[in-house]
């Protein structure tokens, strides 16, 4: 049913999606390396390294990690949708949604309409 986006705007939507997931993949990758403690030639973990390695700075590994993985479950739906033609109509309301708004974020579920409705009833869990 996306009678409103043609093969070439389908394949190229689909090209984003996965080239997002492979940059999330990355920064996954990254994240969960600055997580795991430092080792010293010898195998045992430097503490000078640890101690560097804050809290603060592990809660933000562990917050994009999670953040990231929302994403990649974000992105992995839409590639799905796009397998059984659903992508690019809205969860809410069922229209189309547009193929510039698709190119800005691929993995999107809702119209702008919709969006900006949900963003207003639910202000805290606003993304960018």
């Amino acid at each position: 049913m996306t009678q409103a986006l043609t093969a070439s705007q389908l394949l190229e939507l689909k090209a984003l999606l996965r080239a997002r997931r492979e940059d999330l993949e990355a920064q996954m990758a990254q994240n969960r390396a600055n997580l795991a403690p430092a080792q010293n030639t010898a195998g045992s973990v430097s503490q000078d390294e640890n101690a560097r390695l804050s809290n603060q700075t592990r809660e933000v590994d562990t917050a994009l990690t999670a953040r990231d993985a929302q994403d990649l479950a974000r992105i992995d739906r839409a590639l799905d949708a796009l397998e059984d033609d659903s992508y690019g109509l809205c969860d809410e309301c069922g229209c189309v949604i547009p193929f510039q708004r698709l190119k800005i974020e691929p993995m999107t579920q809702h119209c702008v309409q919709c969006k900006s409705k949900w963003e207003q009833a639910n202000p805290q869990a606003a993304r960018p």
